[in-house]
């Protein structure tokens, strides 16, 4: 009886081995496939992602015309990956304590996608060296590179230009033809509780995008 015992033990231990060896494989396997915004394997990740964040959007308050500008640093609910799960997510809130945006990312490499969600939009960043292509709701929305934010397609319109300067508590956002708004670096922050961005003038709805995508940015670490 103890061998028949210690003899399923054997079994039950490399049955378990091989099981976590095979999820680990199969899971490495379906993230470099994921890597490309055409493949399914793409947009099922995407999902899981949205899945992530359900309860989370649930619980934001409506975005309107005033929260860019109180828009904080602050996260709240933070959830770290773990062995089984590459995910991390959490929420931002304004400088009201209130929960406005919702995010959840998944890294491989040097290679990083990240899911953004206020209760009206949605930002897909795909981070890849040093190119990163966003989409707002579904549709290609621009493409960031050595601080430029450029239009989707052929003709590469200037949208936005981020002066950054990481040594610095502020980088200069220009929209238009002049600096619009300024934002605030999460390391160079002293107030216990920092707002995201400065706006220095109104902005159109057009702008507001372009500006809210870039604080994400900043904000998820992208």
């Amino acid at each position: 009886m103890v061998r028949l015992f210690s003899f399923i033990t054997i079994v039950l231990t490399i049955a378990f081995l091989v099981t976590g060896i095979v999820h680990l494989i199969a899971r490495a396997f379906a993230q470099i496939l994921s890597w490309d915004p055409e493949s399914r394997a793409f947009k099922r990740m995407l999902e899981t992602l949205r899945h992530r964040l359900s309860a989370e959007r649930s619980s934001l308050v409506p975005w309107d015309r005033e929260m860019l500008s109180l828009l904080s640093l602050n996260r709240i609910n933070e959830r770290k990956p773990g062995w089984f799960n590459p995910l991390s997510s959490g929420q931002f809130t304004t400088i009201y304590q209130e929960p406005v945006v919702a995010y959840v990312f998944q890294s491989s490499g040097n290679i990083r996608v990240t899911l953004a969600q206020t209760n009206d939009r949605e930002f897909i960043f795909r981070r890849k060296g040093k190119e990163t292509e966003i989409w707002m709701n579904g549709q290609p929305f621009g493409l960031f590179i050595d601080g430029a934010l450029l239009a989707p397609g052929k003709g590469s319109k200037l949208l936005a230009r981020l002066d950054n300067r990481p040594e610095e508590a502020q980088s200069p956002l220009i929209l238009g033809n002049n600096t619009a708004l300024t934002l605030n670096n999460p390391q160079r922050a002293s107030s216990p509780n920092p707002r995201a961005l400065s706006l220095l003038r109104d902005l159109n709805p057009e702008e507001e995008n372009q500006a809210l995508a870039l604080a994400l940015m900043q904000l998820t670490g992208m």
